[in-house]
């Protein structure tokens, strides 16, 4: 019996296609961008989004594909950020290079990623070791398209990654979605 190959893609990406951003083009649902501000406080960046992401999100800032954040000084002065970064293969690696630039700098105080649990990736063991906390959600996120639909077919399990020192405040808010962990 073989798979069929339609099935096994990520959700709005097409099994081979690493040119398309549809895999990058999924929001994050506000219930997720609450639980974020109420550890951050306010999120002064959303380095990954669009206009119409940043209406769940509701960053001070935030970089667009047209702004790119990866050509961008994210904060002059510390501050918080929430990144969903774009999950395509050509990306995924650059967002996380940049934003663990940026938590080695000391510009970001406080910051909420969530991302693919790809334990068996470069980038996802990066991100771990420099965190402070995380959480592994108990199901699939059924992230949301810009008209509002929820994604059925996702096929992958996520996890909210905390920098800074409230982790406190992180277990607290988080552990209602998920196992928290502390990696050191």
């Amino acid at each position: 019996m073989k798979a069929d190959v339609k099935k096994l893609a990520y959700i709005g990406s097409k099994p081979g296609d690493i040119t398309s951003r549809d895999s990058d083009s999924w929001y994050t649902p506000n219930i997720y961008t609450d639980m974020t501000r109420k550890v951050l406080g306010t999120i002064d960046l959303d380095p990954f989004s669009s206009s119409l992401a940043n209406e769940y999100v509701k960053a001070e800032r935030y970089f667009d594909a047209d702004s790119n954040a990866f050509k961008q000084i994210w904060f002059k002065e510390q501050g918080t950020v929430f990144m969903n970064p774009p999950y395509s293969r050509k990306l995924i690696d650059k967002a996380v290079e940049i934003f663990l630039q940026n938590i080695s700098d000391s510009s970001i105080s406080q910051a909420v990623v969530l991302v693919n649990n790809a334990t068996e990736t470069k980038w996802f063991q990066s991100l771990t070791r420099k965190s402070d906390a995380l959480c592994l959600v108990d199901k699939r996120i059924p992230f949301e398209s810009f008209d509002g639909k929820h994604s059925s077919g996702n096929t992958r399990g996520q996890v909210f990654l905390y920098y800074g020192v409230n982790k406190k405040a992180f277990k607290k808010v988080f552990k209602e979605i998920g196992i928290i962990i502390s990696p050191y």
